[in-house]
């Protein structure tokens, strides 16, 4: 291991069938009759992790937590954070204020019944905080969520937050309430962002691309922030019937993936997002003047 930098490493625990906005993804009624994998990529990731002594902050899935509550149990016993992912992986522009509040508060009790721990940390399914949705940023803080890592610094298909930011920031809502901000930056070649650090960016990037990204990130003294779903290392999932766009982003690569987290966790040093906030020197604040 040669990195200087504490990197952020995730995972947002949701299965298979957990795939947005596809009409022809399984129904909310459905899902407990859907085989259940979520333990499989969980478990093979958390295994990887304590080979290596490394911690990571898990964004769960509230309907996880009720059907599985032994898992994320398991998630925090091994000393990782556990923080919310939303309670049915909605879209935050589909939900608006009350139904992302409720959504909210169903996926903080059953993480909290889960784990007997206050949770403190969040991120939006699909990264879907952008300039649009800073209505859920004073929800949030109203229950207790301190730390968030819902933008993603670029144009994206949902959610997408174009900022010039590079390192955590605080984000200062209008009462003057603050929530410490842990988003996921691309690469910046010239005048273009490279997304690289998760999901279906890294599984098509080769190996060495990847190391030569956070490497990059290395060099400017600044955190990447990595997030996979436990899909990812569980090349054996079943496969849905996505047109043929959709089938390339979410199966390209998936029987690479597991050599490339070993990759990443030998050559780069990686923690909680709480940990890399405490080793990084704060980038300039969000002040809201008013929320969208």
């Amino acid at each position: 291991m040669n990195s200087s930098v504490l990197h952020g490493w995730t995972l947002d625990v949701e299965d298979w069938f957990h795939i947005l906005e596809y009409d022809r993804a399984p129904d909310p009624a459905a899902w407990r009759r859907q085989e259940r994998r979520v333990h499989i990529g969980t478990e093979r990731m958390l295994d990887a992790l304590d080979i290596r002594g490394v911690k990571a902050t898990f964004f769960v899935l509230g309907w996880v937590a009720e059907v599985a509550p032994e898992l994320v149990a398991e998630i925090a016993r091994r000393g990782h954070d556990v923080g919310s992912h939303g309670h049915m992986h909605q879209l935050l522009e589909h939900l608006g204020p009350d139904a992302f509040a409720r959504d909210l508060d169903q996926s903080l009790a059953a993480l909290h019944r889960a784990t007997h721990r206050d949770i403190t940390c969040f991120r939006a399914p699909g990264f879907s905080l952008g300039p649009r949705q800073t209505w859920a940023l004073p929800i949030l803080a109203s229950r207790g969520i301190t730390l968030d890592s819902s933008l993603f610094l670029a144009d994206r298909a949902h959610g997408g937050y174009p900022l010039d930011r590079t390192r955590p920031f605080d984000i200062v809502l209008p009462d003057g309430k603050t929530i410490l901000e842990v988003p996921v930056v691309p690469l910046r070649l010239g005048t273009h962002d490279l997304a690289f650090s998760g999901g279906g960016y890294l599984r098509i990037l080769p190996k060495p691309a990847l190391q030569a990204a956070f490497g990059a990130f290395d060099l400017r003294k600044t955190p990447a922030v990595l997030y996979l779903h436990p899909r990812e290392l569980d090349p054996e999932q079943p496969r849905m019937r996505l047109p043929l766009a959709r089938r390339f982003k979410y199966y390209v690569g998936l029987d690479g993936v597991a050599d490339k987290v070993s990759m990443l966790l030998d050559h780069f040093r990686f923690g909680t997002l709480a940990q890399v906030a405490a080793h990084t020197p704060r980038d300039l604040p969000l002040v809201l003047d008013g929320i969208a």
